[in-house]
């Protein structure tokens, strides 16, 4: 068996340190995607994305997928572990942490958007930020913490 391409990625928070690996493997009649994942230091589980060898494309397709699902969970390619944002402000995690979306009655919405302490803004391009300002300084933060707007100088 040879593998084609590799990856390694790794999740470390709070206890959680986790790492998954997943490869594309050249095999006498195609190509198989494989996996192992599990907490640092034991044996790992693994497995297999495809049941039976499919053509490189599909290989591929399926692979590319696979490591877009655990990066988009918070798993990176550095041993650390440390979650950061793909920009020139990798690694910077800011110390906000979301509180997450809570149903409310129609009511209770339309009180908190007359109530000038708060703030809305529809959603519409599929990306939710929290946004922090500070005299004349704002920051954006994902879900996750992590810095996605730098701060205006």
């Amino acid at each position: 068996m040879n593998a084609i391409a590799r990856t390694s990625l790794y999740y470390s928070e709070g206890s959680s340190d986790k790492e998954y690996h997943a490869e594309i493997v050249s095999v006498a009649d195609g190509n198989v995607v494989n996996f192992r994942y599990g907490r640092r230091g034991p044996s790992l589980t693994a497995g297999t994305k495809t049941s039976e060898p499919v053509d490189f494309a599909q290989a591929k397709k399926i692979y590319d997928k696979l490591v877009k699902e655990k990066t988009s969970k918070g798993y990176t390619p550095g041993v650390s572990g440390a979650a950061y944002q793909g920009t020139e402000n990798a690694g910077l995690k800011t110390d906000f942490t979301p509180q997450l979306l809570n149903p409310i009655t129609e009511d209770e919405a339309m009180r908190l958007v007359e109530d000038d302490r708060w703030a809305a803004q529809e959603k519409m391009d599929g990306e939710r930020h929290a946004a922090h300002a500070v005299a004349g300084s704002v920051t954006g933060m994902n879900r996750k913490g992590l810095l996605v707007i730098p701060a205006a100088t």
